[in-house]
């Protein structure tokens, strides 16, 4: 085990902490403990610092066996691990775990979400993917439970279904690319939210990749696409001079057309 996993899980996960003691806070609620395996070293750091903005106490570790010898003694309330790691596979570390377990996956197409989903995975992300869609299905599962996810969000006559990453229109499909949906998301989290190029980059691109030219590349493709689906001039999204874009609800048409 390395010494920065081993500072990790002393500081976050470690039985002594206040998550033990959440009866004798009064109604504080305590910390929820997540747990994030990735083999890939600077991406495993980067996800164990973005949950902790959400307060979790959040530990990172590279593999199967650094997780069970974390695990001994309590288990996490969410992992995040990829699909495939050392010595096993994300579905049965979570089984071990007795755990909810989002499943990050570098495989494309359909069918491999599917499977895993139909297996056990309480949800699945495709790599690449953005940090914030990440943070917020953390929070989802946690707030709600195993069985409360949050499949679908609607806004008009727009439905965007995260599980299986499809986008609707009055019930017709409105195909985009993986990063066009994560664009999308990115822009729907709050809708009427302005967003500047700066955080759509760190919510819809991978980490250190990108730049503000790719959000207007790819901006200006979801707008044409949304356009073309029915959705009206430029799609709901609207620039905001010097700041951004933003997803307008002002913009959208009536969904009893």
């Amino acid at each position: 085990m390395t010494s920065s996993s081993q500072e990790l899980i002393a500081s976050e996960l470690n039985p002594s902490t206040s998550i033990g003691s959440g009866a004798a806070q009064g109604n504080a609620k305590a910390p929820a403990k997540v747990l994030v395996v990735e083999p890939h070293p600077t991406l495993r750091t980067v996800l164990a610092q973005r949950l902790r903005q959400d307060g979790h106490l959040t530990a990172a570790v590279g593999s199967r066996q650094e997780a069970m010898d974390l695990c001994r003694d309590q288990s996490p309330d969410l992992l995040v691990s990829a699909e495939l790691i050392e010595h096993g596979s994300a579905l049965r570390l979570a089984h071990q775990l007795g755990c909810p377990v989002i499943v990050l996956t570098a495989r494309a197409g359909i069918e491999p979400l599917v499977g895993l989903l139909d297996d056990g995975a309480d949800d699945v992300m495709r790599k690449p993917f953005g940090l914030e869609e990440l943070a917020a299905r953390c929070r989802t599962l946690l707030n709600r439970g195993r069985s409360g996810l949050q499949e679908k969000v609607e806004v008009g006559p727009l439905e965007v279904h995260l599980l299986l990453r499809q986008v609707t229109l009055r019930e017709k499909p409105v195909e985009l690319s993986p990063r066009e949906f994560a664009l999308l998301c990115a822009l729907l989290m709050p809708p009427g939210m302005v967003r500047s190029r700066q955080e759509l980059l760190r919510m819809a691109w991978p980490p250190f990749s990108g730049g503000p030219r790719s959000v207007d590349t790819q901006v200006l493709t979801l707008r044409r696409k949304l356009e073309q689906a029915g959705l009206g001039e430029g799609g709901g999204i609207t620039t905001v001079r010097q700041q951004g874009y933003r997803f307008s609800l002002d913009n959208l048409p009536d969904s009893s057309h």
